[in-house]
Order: structure tokens, then C-alpha cells, then sequence
């Protein structure tokens, strides 16, 4: 199994690693974020570059093989050219998965309240830096399979394409959320009541969805254009029992401004183009999906 624990460069200790380690965790994902000592200020983290190095050094040291490293780019003062330097000088701690995501500004967030004078890259700046680094990525031999994910060959995040390729998953302790078998449910926020819950074979269980196909078919949709391997039609029909036949018209449109692609075994997914535009192509597919009629039952 691929078991992974999440880490800041500033929590990382030899004694932790090792005991995790022992205990059968096997996968690292450490939130270095930038390589910038007054940027990672400026966004709130309390770890220096340099202790990100280091946090490196001691996962290695402590045996694990498998290091997945967090950038975000899009951050106050940052330009291309020093996001590119980021993702070379991370390159160079030779880690196994990365994933880069877009600064977004969260309201009720100390950046909220003084964004307009912190010098964040606009826009057309966010889209340059997203379109080098998969460049730079693709060059040093990383492979994207997800709009914000890139690895080595074999180092998938197996966790998140359960996900993203709408799979079955199981969550334990309070406030834990499922789906499985149907429905999704999430369980008790309160540690007490879930411990008593447990002990006791009571209720743990919050809230209990039972999710229809329609609402699945559309979930399809957003969730599979996130990755590379996109959408299959053969599959979508066999699953939703819906025509696949309106979204390829559009899909056709969107090949047209090279947003879109089609594969050799007939499958449909974004172009890094279109990864830019991701919400609105998505929005467009469920808004054709909706007036889709199912497609008939043989007798």
C-alpha cells in the first residue's frame, strides 16, 4: 500500500522519520512551497529554504525512496525567471513527484487583507510560469498526469487518483469522509463521541449521501479532465448511459483552439492550453451533459 504522511520542512525531525518509517509509512509529502526566504515570509510560512534542504536530506537519510515535494507559484514579487529558478533548484533534491499549484487568495486570509500592495503576478504572468513548468518538468524526465502533478515513472500519487478517477475510498476518524459503495458519508467531528461510537458499536456516522448517476456522470467529467488520461466514451456510455456523441461535437470545438486533444485509442483530454481553462470547458461539457438524453435500452 502507498502510505503517505504530510510534513513542513520545519517538523520534520530524525526521530519522527524513523518512527514513521517502522510503522510503515513509506511516501513523503513535504510543503517547501518556494525557495525564496522573503517570499515564504511574505505568504506566512515559518521554514527557510534552507531547512527545507535539510528536512530533505534527513526523509533520505531515514530510507524513504518516495518524496513528493509542494511549490505553489503565482506568489508576492514573483517573476518567471525566479520561478523557474525554484523549480531548477528543487530539481536538484531529485524528488520522485512534484505538484505546483496556483496561488489563490482565500478571503478571511492575512494575505486577503493587503493583496493590492503585494506585488502578485497577474493572471497572463500565472499562466506563463504554469506553462514553464511543465516544460521544465517534461525536460528532467517527470511525467504530468494530473493538471497540478508530475512524477518519475512509477510514482503516481495513488491516493489522489482514486480521486480523480472517481474510485472508491474509505476514511477513518473524526470528520472523515467516504465513498464507498454508493454513498458518501463523512463521521463524527467530536474525538470523545467517535471513540465512544466505536467502543460501543453506536452511530458515528454524520451525514449519509446517496449520489445519483446524473450527479456522478457530471463528477466524471470534472474529475477526468484533471488528468491526462481523460475521458474515455466507451466507458462514460457504459457507466452513465448517456450519449457521449454531444460532448465529442464540443470536444471537436475545443481540438479546434487547441484546448483539447484526442488520442489514437479514442480518448479525450486537455491540452496544457486547456488545463488553463480548465472550469470553463468542464462548465460547458455538464451544461451540454444536462440536456443529454439516455441512450435507449436494447431489448
Amino acid at each position: 500500500a502507498e502510505i503517505t504522511f504530510e510534513a513542513n520542512p520545519d517538523s520534520v525531525s530524525d526521530r519522527l522519520l524513523r518512527r514513521l518509517r517502522s510503522e510503515g509509512f513509506n511516501r513523503v509529502s513535504l510543503g517547501i512551497q518556494c525557495d525564496d526566504d522573503e517570499i515564504l515570509k511574505k505568504i506566512g510560512r515559518p521554514h527557510t529554504y534552507q531547512q527545507a534542504v535539510h528536512a530533505v536530506g534527513r526523509i533520505r537519510k531515514a530510507g524513504f525512496r518516495n518524496l513528493s515535494i509542494d511549490l505553489m507559484y503565482g506568489l508576492p514579487g514573483q517573476d518567471l525567471e525566479q520561478w523557474q529558478n525554484t523549480l531548477e533548484n528543487v530539481l536538484s533534491l531529485a524528488p520522485e513527484h512534484i505538484s505546483c499549484y496556483g496561488l489563490k487568495v482565500e478571503e478571511g486570509t492575512p494575505l486577503a487583507q493587503y493583496q493590492e500592495y503585494c506585488n502578485l503576478p497577474d493572471d497572463d504572468m500565472q499562466a506563463d510560469m504554469y506553462l514553464s513548468a511543465i516544460g521544465i518538468l517534461r525536460k528532467h524526465g517527470y511525467r504530468q498526469y494530473e493538471i497540478s502533478n508530475f512524477c518519475r515513472k512509477g510514482h503516481v500519487s495513488r491516493h489522489n487518483l482514486k480521486y480523480w478517477n472517481g474510485g472508491e475510498y474509505l476514511g477513518f476518524g473524526p470528520d472523515a469522509a467516504s465513498d464507498f459503495a454508493g454513498r458518501r458519508f463523512t463521521i463524527l467531528r467530536d474525538l470523545r463521541a467517535y471513540i465512544a461510537g466505536i467502543s460501543s458499536g453506536g452511530q458515528v456516522l454524520r451525514e449519509v449521501q446517496e449520489v445519483p448517476l446524473r450527479e456522478r456522470a457530471g463528477e466524471y467529467l470534472m474529475l477526468r479532465l484533471r488528468t491526462v488520461s481523460g475521458l474515455d466514451p466507451k466507458e462514460y456510455e457504459k457507466r452513465f448511459n448517456l450519449p457521449f456523441a454531444p460532448l465529442e461535437k464540443a470536444l471537436v470545438r475545443f481540438k479546434e483552439q487547441s484546448l483539447a486533444q484526442k488520442t489514437y485509442d479514442g480518448r479525450w483530454h486537455l491540452t496544457p492550453e486547456g488545463f488553463l481553462l480548465s472550469n470553463t470547458v468542464i462548465v460547458r461539457l455538464q451544461e451540454i451533459q444536462e440536456k443529454c438524453v439516455p441512450i435507449t435500452k436494447r431489448k
